[in-house]
């Protein structure tokens, strides 16, 4: 009895030490206010699915473990708690789908539907741990026993879900929404702590007994269960902290369970069968030297190397039998058919006997490739077995074909390391070869150059001939590429129709443009597809190491920034990198991140220019221009940002912010100045090729505001009706129905193409300020400004002139019969506020203005 006080001391110290802990945060939140204010956590209901879950596998665990257990200890205790938190699970899962906010079943998910499969599910806990604290132990003698527990249990759950399901009058209330728990609910709850603490000294009373199970620790899951269900007298609603806290102690409750059980009745017995299972393994060992049915082949021979045996895998791998090998040297000439690799087999071999022999154990084996009897060619991997005293002087060579697994390795290096279009190196191999060559550069003093290739117009040939052409494409280009390679220089293709190239040992990087000029060359020949001559180009980007970058990642973004900058220049031509590249780079990822955020800082406004009739000298329209004010970078230049937005998508968005703010600003200035007075709003390309953008949306915006179609001018570029698809003519015809105008934007500065402006609505033509800007008497520029006027007049559509900025331009497009206006002679894009007051001095007879006086708008 002395002997065993003092490690039941050892033993309980530690489960003390986490009781006291959880003991101290019980009273700690209980003490404390603020927690009782965590009522109705948001989301919470997921979160206690989780809980649940966790739980729900912990006591599934407990279940497994003392089923298996059994077969060894044949305890009716322990299958009385295993099955008894198993019953546990079932009802904890039916708490869990039960809980308020999941999905119902049978009948509505409620908080007292979930709180009686909880009390359930407590009352089962209880029984399964008394069968273990308080009955005599027993053995069940009878394999039937455990299935008649087990459908016990499984019989308790029902019932538990036929009353709770069925018949819940038969239960007290237990919760009332907007009041809390119930008197019944609290005392239920209080009965189980009391229970458990119960279960608590009794465990704690059999602490250092001899049993199958660890009753320390099943002393520390009672007590923690007793403290769980303490916060559950606690809450006033189920999803408040103390309902949370209530389940993470039962978590730990039923984990210490699971403890007790594994530790003591799995893992140490395990542990023990696996070392005694090693032990016979040993012992077995040098029963089984050579085993007839291996896979492996073997080859006994003695000291006169005179072959003994030659087990089934052998004859059937290499087709030798032993009348074939009278000795050892008969295999190896028979296996090794060429004399200088024989012999190199031969001493290996023997060297690798030797060094075995010496240190008494098996080394790495050898790989040799050998000839079977029908010819064919095989690789092994050659081992010695040095056999014990009942063999002495023999050995046993041990060979294992890898035939199959050399050439998958080779399969899955070309698969890893090569393009399987070009068969050239891919990405992975390009990058190490790379990171070799930096390295090797380094060493010697000299530099290096990237090459980034990239095929001009590729995807032109892709989307008019097909991907098929496309890849036959690819693949004569790499036979091109590779044929101006010289030793030394490292192709690669990195995808889609980027190549990349690297050359060491360059003094300078002068020394790097006749390969680039040939590389130009090469791709510049016509391609014969099929029947279809294509003629191509490319576009070089070069970095030089150490120069531009002193690591693989950098390098190669350098020189695809150098490649981009070939392809501004015109393509079919290379360019070397520079720091500019860099910084600009830098500085387009800094804008693109900033706008990014821009519309929901408020950083983004709509300005508006006035469009003035050039006849009456009245502002009848007004064009929204987006403008960015950034508050470290100022305003930023449409120019700048307008085509990040539209790479990114990010324009649609912004064009539908754009046109809320401009059709809401249109409706205040029809009821307040003209009822007439038009807005135009720049429609991007980008908006009319997202097929989820609903084609009658503006119209859809301007019912909702009660303003008609007319009230809005939908400006378009050139460039849309060059690539318009179905798509285009949809949303125009739409926008026709709805009484929406459409303005021509830019006109004159791209393909203009006349059948576009018979085909499409168009009702507005603008001018391009590079027509207006040097417009004089006499001048080519006005020649085109009165075509433009007078075919735009046969075709019934209006024009409108951009960039008027001095009383000489305004005189002669008002004698081309030019109908509108717009340009800084007017006034500068203003704020709506600013452009309000325009309207109302325009308005106010006393302000009546001649065209000299409009320059007064801008001040």
């Amino acid at each position: 009895m002395s002997d065993s006080l003092p490690n039941k001391a050892l033993a309980v110290t530690p489960i003390l030490r986490l009781l006291v802990l959880l003991l101290a945060i019980q009273l700690a939140s209980i003490w404390s206010p603020p927690l009782y204010a965590l009522q109705g956590m948001a989301n919470y209901a997921p979160l206690h699915t989780v809980v649940e879950v966790l739980a729900i596998v912990v006591s599934a665990l407990v279940f497994a473990t003392g089923w298996v257990v059994y077969q060894k200890e044949g305890s009716c205790n322990m299958m009385l708690l295993a099955c008894g938190f198993l019953g546990v699970a079932l009802l904890d899962l039916l708490h869990t789908l039960s809980y308020a906010g999941m999905p119902d079943w049978v009948t509505a998910s409620s908080p007292e539907k979930a709180i009686n499969f909880w009390l359930a599910a407590r009352v089962m806990a209880i029984f399964a741990m008394f069968g273990v604290a308080f009955l005599p132990r027993r053995d069940l003698t009878n394999p039937a026993s455990r299935w008649r527990i087990l459908a016990g249990t499984l019989l308790a759950v029902g019932a538990v879900c036929w009353i709770v399901l069925s018949c819940p009058h038969w239960i007290p209330r237990t919760f009332i929404s907007g009041q809390g728990l119930t008197g019944f609910k609290k005392t239920s709850e209080y009965l189980l702590s009391s229970a458990y603490a119960l279960l608590a000294l009794r465990f704690f009373r059999k602490a250092g007994t001899r049993q199958i199970y660890d009753e320390v620790v099943l002393f520390g899951a009672a007590a923690t269960m007793a403290m769980s269900e303490v916060f559950f007298t606690l809450y006033a609603d189920v999803t408040d902290i103390f309902n949370l806290l209530g389940h993470i102690y039962k978590i730990v409750a039923y984990g210490l369970v699971y403890r007790a059980v594994f530790m003591t009745s799995v893992e140490l017995p395990y542990q023990r069968l696996y070392q005694s299972s090693q032990a016979l393994k040993a012992s077995e060992a040098k029963f089984h030297a050579i085993i007839d049915q291996s896979p492996v082949a073997y080859l006994l021979y003695d000291q006169g190397q005179c072959i003994r045996y030659l087990n089934k895998a052998f004859i059937a791998t290499f087709g030798y039998t032993e009348a074939d090998l009278g000795d050892l040297r008969e295999w190896w000439n028979k296996a090794l058919p060429e004399p200088e690799y024989r012999q190199a087999g031969i001493e290996s071999w023997r060297r690798h006997v030797r060094q075995a022999a010496a240190a008494g154990e098996v080394f790495l084996p050898l790989e040799l490739d050998v000839i079977c009897k029908n010819g064919t060619k095989r690789t092994v991997l050659l081992n010695v077995s040095l056999l014990g005293d009942d063999l002495a002087g023999h050995q046993v060579m041990i060979l294992q074909d890898i035939t199959e697994r050399v050439e998958t390795m080779r399969v899955i290096w070309r698969q890893a390391h090569l393009d399987p279009l070009t068969e050239l190196p891919n990405r992975t191999l390009f990058l190490d070869t790379l990171a070799q060559e930096m390295v090797k550069a380094r060493k010697v003093g000299r530099r290096m150059a990237l090459l980034f290739i990239d095929i001009d117009r590729f995807k032109d040939v892709n989307d008019t001939l097909g991907h098929f052409m496309g890849d036959i494409l690819l693949r004569e280009a790499g036979q091109r590429l590779r044929a101006v390679m010289a030793p030394g220089l490292t192709l690669a293709r990195l995808g889609g129709d980027e190549f990349t190239v690297i050359a060491g040992g360059l003094e300078d990087r002068d020394s790097v443009e006749p390969l680039a000029r040939q590389i130009l060359a090469c791709l510049s020949d016509p391609f014969q597809l099929a029947n279809d001559t294509v003629y191509l180009s490319a576009s070089i980007g070069i970095a030089m190491y150490p120069d531009d970058g002193k690591k693989s990642e950098e390098l190669l973004k350098n020189a695809d920034q150098a490649m981009y900058e070939a392809k501004k220049q015109g393509r079919d031509c290379f360019s070397f990198f520079t720091g500019d590249m860099q910084k600009a780079a830098q500085n387009r990822m800094r804008l693109l991140n900033e706008l990014h955020g821009a519309l929901d800082k408020q950083q983004l406004m709509v300005y508006y220019q006035p469009i003035v009739e050039l006849a009456t000298q009245k502002i009848c329209k007004a064009e929204a221009l987006l403008r960015w004010h950034h508050p470290a970078l100022g305003m930023v230049s449409p120019g700048q940002f307008v085509p990040l937005a539209e790479e990114t998508g990010m324009i649609v968005g912004m064009g539908d912010w754009v046109f809320r703010r401009a059709a809401s600003q249109v409706g205040i200035w029809r009821q307040q100045f003209d009822p007439l007075f038009q807005v135009s709003v720049n429609k991007s390309p980008v908006q009319f090729s997202k097929t989820s953008y609903a084609r009658a949306h503006w119209l859809q915006l301007l019912e909702q505001l009660g303003l008609p179609g007319d009230s809005i001018v939908a400006e378009i570029t050139e460039g849309l009706l060059l690539d318009a698809t179905h798509t285009v003519g949809e949303h125009l015809r739409v926008f026709r129905e709805g009484g929406i105008q459409v303005a021509l934007d830019d006109f004159g500065t791209g393909y203009s193409s006349l059948a576009y402006l018979k085909k499409f609505p168009i009702d507005y033509l603008k001018i391009d300020r590079s027509f207006v800007s040097h417009l004089t008497i006499d001048s080519s520029d006005m020649a085109l400004c009165e075509a433009i006027i007078v075919m735009a007049h046969k075709l019934g559509i209006k024009v409108i002139a951009e960039g008027i900025e001095t009383g000489e331009q305004y005189d002669l497009l008002v004698g081309a019969g030019c109908d509108y206006g717009q340009g800084y002679l007017f006034s500068r894009p203003v704020p709506a506020d600013e452009f309000s007051e325009l309207l109302r001095r325009q308005k106010s007879p006393a302000t009546e203005q001649s065209r000299d006086e409009f320059s007064l708008l801008n001040e």
